[in-house]
């Protein structure tokens, strides 16, 4: 008989687990059936689609904001079960299969009402992208007349399913569960929440938030198993915009999670938050945009005259002269160290720090502003370019010395391994002539087989006069003018400005982000206009 007894017992200790885990069973069914056939576009309509269909169809269009904000203006034949409550008027609804519109103020709360009715097992559901908001700023009509629909009797749903679905409506946290990027990213200092980014493989190789584990939606629950295994673990979700993050903490919290939150905006917040993603692939052109953004007015070009009054005073100016040794060796400015433009990213160990100022110059100009370019990609920050080069400093009256300087070479910085590849592949490409055509030879092409001529002074300087057939597109605008290049990489392109600072930077943004086939007219307009040859104006 004690036997039966402590028998007894260890059963009835054991049933409410059993219990447990038997109503359990049909909501991870659900889930699982949702989770691995969503729908198209995850079920969002457009206003636009959304009118279509309330045209060709009969919608049943459920609210699911706050009674004030129903109350203040709504769809017209809508009708209003506040989100926390939905699970509980399930008879205000039709049919498992019939066609559902769910509305919220933007779009979010009706993405997690939308959600649950689907694990519900309703058929055809959608979400009105943009919500309530999206359909008044189209100026569309609204109303203030409550529409109440009949109540009916509730479809057959598993009773643990209906259970699951209404304590993730009911418990819903003040603000739906969202958190913003700028309180996450306080967190993520203070008290790292585990993240979950479920993005699409691309997205996320297009870099995600640090920390973050991935986990597409597409597969967010066939890989339940990378889920945390603590259910009050703090966790949030992202994906590109808030709808994915929205939909996979929906299925996480009515799966038994009590602490899931969806960073709102997504990835889209985030950066327009100003907040950092790592794993971004290097994007050269982007990188270089954003170069030619932060130039000054100068473009980081100085003239003969205000390099010898700087000369003159005291400073830790550096001087380097990217001619050829031969050249060098003929004489150069007092105090300046020689290494040859093809050999610069060779011997960057022979500059100083980042910051320290340099001037780097050659025999006219366009080859030390290619090393301009050249060194303040890679970070120097301090780097400028003399204008007209070692000509101009002698025609000027300017001495210069033979005298050697001893350049010690120390430790070259720390470079962005991208960077470097990109600019020592087109410093050591850069081959004899320097890509430039003189102002004679450019006159025979364009008659002969004109290349493309892009001009790329500023307004004024080409309204007073241009190369005829040349396209102008500013320097300082290359990047906002960039549909304006050409799209054949392999075309002759010829740049020019007045003298050779601005295109000879811009030959060396072209080639270096795939341009074949650019060279620079060497001395620019000046040049063309002392070989006899005319500008035109119209």
């Amino acid at each position: 008989m004690k036997k039966l007894v402590l028998l007894l017992a260890i059963l009835l200790l054991a049933f409410p687990t059993f219990f447990v885990a038997a109503q359990e069973a049909p909501v991870v069914a659900s889930v699982e059936a949702f989770g691995s056939a969503l729908p198209q576009g995850y079920g969002m309509i457009s206003v636009d689609d959304f009118n279509v269909l309330l045209v060709e169809q009969e919608l049943t269009l459920l609210d699911v904001r706050e009674v004030a904000e129903y109350e203040a203006g709504h769809i017209e034949g809508s009708f209003n079960v506040p989100i926390r409550t939905v699970g509980q008027n399930l008879n205000l609804l039709p049919d498992l299969d019939a066609p559902i519109v769910v509305i919220c103020k933007g779009g979010g709360r009706a993405m997690l009402a939308a959600t649950g009715l689907n694990v519900l097992g309703y058929t055809n559901v959608k979400v009105l992208r943009g919500g309530f908001d999206a359909w008044a700023g189209e100026e569309l009509p609204v109303t203030l007349d409550a529409f109440v629909p009949e109540a009916g009797s509730a479809p057959e749903i598993d009773a643990a399913v209906v259970a699951a679905v209404d304590n993730f409506f009911a418990t819903l946290p003040e603000g739906y569960a969202l958190v913003s990027p700028q309180n996450l990213a306080a967190e993520l200092v203070e008290n790292p929440p585990i993240l979950i980014d479920v993005r699409t493989d691309e997205e996320w190789n297009s870099g995600y938030i640090e920390g973050a584990q991935h986990i597409p939606v597409a597969e967010f629950t066939a890989r339940q198993s990378e889920w945390p295994a603590d259910k009050d673990a703090n966790i949030v979700i992202y994906c590109q915009s808030g709808v994915r993050g929205g939909l996979a903490m929906s299925l996480m919290r009515i799966m038994g999670y009590t602490n899931v939150r969806n960073m709102s905006g997504g990835v889209n917040g985030w950066l327009a938050a100003e907040l950092p993603l790592v794993g971004v692939p290097f994007d050269l052109n982007t990188y270089i945009a954003s170069y030619v953004a932060g130039l000054p007015e100068t473009f980081n070009a100085v003239r003969v005259a205000d390099l010898a009054t700087e000369l003159a005073a005291e400073n830790d100016l550096l001087l380097v002269d990217v001619r050829t040794a031969d050249e060098f060796a003929e004489g150069f400015i007092a105090g300046a160290i020689n290494i040859p433009l093809g050999e610069l990213t060779q011997h960057l160990d022979l500059l100083p720090n980042l910051d320290q100022p340099m001037v780097v110059y050659c025999g006219s100009g366009h080859r030390s502003a290619i090393a301009m370019t050249a060194l303040n990609l890679l970070g120097y920050t301090n780097v400028r370019s003399m204008l007209s080069g070692f000509g101009g400093w002698t025609n000027a009256g300017n001495p210069v010395s033979t005298e050697l300087t001893e350049a010690v070479a120390g430790t070259a910085p720390e470079f962005d391994v991208d960077v470097f590849a990109a600019v020592d592949a087109y410093m050591t490409s850069i081959p004899e002539g320097y890509w430039t055509v003189r102002a004679p030879d450019l006159a025979v092409e364009l008659i002969e087989n004109p290349p493309i001529l892009i001009d790329v002074r500023t307004d004024g300087e080409w309204a007073a006069g241009w190369i005829e057939g040349a396209v102008h597109v500013s320097f300082a605008d290359m990047f906002t003018l960039q549909a304006e290049w050409p799209q054949d990489l392999t075309a002759s392109i010829v740049v020019y400005d007045n003298p050779t600072h601005r295109s000879s930077m811009t030959m060396t943004i072209l080639r270096m982000l795939g341009y074949e086939n650019v060279r620079v007219l060497a001395g620019g307009v000046g040049a063309w206009t002392n070989a006899g040859q005319a500008l035109v104006t119209e």
